[in-house]
């Protein structure tokens, strides 16, 4: 008997068959089925992950300009009294009233300055080089001037402090006759 050959003494053998093709596009079936369901909950897990993410940082920014809301507020009435005012002793002491109370939500948030004393070693991890100058006071790779104050958030560099940074002696020259 060849594969083509039916069974003759099986009479059941072709409708077995049928039945076990059904049964097995059943399966496949439901499989695909199942396979499209996990993956639709899968992309739905994704698109709610991303809104959570974006939630959370919406919540996060709104909850530190909530708290700078009133340095905002003490700003404004600072800039109305100077155009009333000719104390400028108590105009400044009212801004360095506004100035601490800033600094005081930043370092509750904690946030810090990042150290940039002349003399101080240049560090890349935290300093931002603008220039190099020669220097008699600060030997070369050291800070020689702060330009811009850098802050961190806890370990992270938000902002790197940007300095002037030593490149030694000046370099003496000679005159010739």
């Amino acid at each position: 008997m060849t594969s083509h050959d039916i069974d003759d003494t099986n009479p059941q053998a072709p409708h077995e068959i049928e039945s076990d093709l059904e049964r097995a596009q059943r399966e496949s079936e439901e499989w695909k089925d199942l396979a499209a369901r996990r993956l639709a909950d899968l992309e739905n897990m994704r698109r709610r992950t991303t809104l959570e993410k974006q939630e959370l940082h919406l919540r996060a920014s709104e909850h530190i300009i909530t708290k700078m809301l009133p340095v905002l507020d003490d700003l404004h009435a600072a800039v109305e009294a100077a155009a009333t005012t000719s104390d400028s002793q108590a105009l400044r002491t009212g801004i360095e009233m506004i100035y601490a109370k800033a600094c005081q939500i930043f370092d509750e948030a904690g946030v810090k300055v990042v150290e940039a004393e002349p003399g101080q070693p240049f560090n890349v991890e935290f300093h931002e080089s603008l220039m190099h100058a020669p220097s008699e006071e600060h030997p070369e790779g050291h800070i020689v001037a702060p330009v811009m104050r850098g802050y961190q958030l806890h370990d992270r560099v938000l902002r790197h402090a940007k300095v002037i940074t030593s490149a030694g002696l000046p370099a003496h020259t000679e005159s010739g006759s």
